[in-house]
């Protein structure tokens, strides 16, 4: 067993997930990768999961509707909700819009390492 916290990356988009978790492995967190909401619902039944990372636009099930769902199951799980943005909705809005049903925090899409970094940290509770 590992000290590393366990991030469950959620998204549609493989290469982004990829990506990411490159960076956050690097930086000293172990992740585990989903391209469904319902993969990262099966995940968190059965792995100790940290913090959630959750794309808003997915095909199989909504962001927001994921975000809800995790929150009900997982009350004290911390969420990031994260967004490009989609037709004329800002990506602020949208996050706004997570945020306020249970994410604690947004990244907008692209983001670079010391965001996402910054963002992470200050979701999981100090070590």
């Amino acid at each position: 067993m590992t000290d590393r916290p366990l991030l469950l990356l959620v998204d549609d988009d493989v290469t982004l997930l990829r990506v990411t978790s490159s960076i956050l492995e690097v930086e000293g967190f172990d992740t585990i990768l989903s391209d469904t909401a319902a993969r990262a619902i099966e995940f968190l039944q059965h792995l100790p999961v940290a913090a959630v990372i959750v794309d808003i636009f997915m095909p199989d099930q909504d962001g927001m509707e994921t975000i809800g769902q995790i929150r009900s199951l997982w009350p004290d799980l911390p969420i990031i909700a994260m967004s490009g943005g989609w037709r004329t909705i800002s990506p602020e809005t949208i996050l706004e819009t997570a945020q306020a049903l249970g994410a604690q925090a947004a990244l907008s899409k692209p983001f670079d390492r010391p965001t996402l970094l910054a963002v992470v940290r200050g979701v999981l509770p100090p070590t």
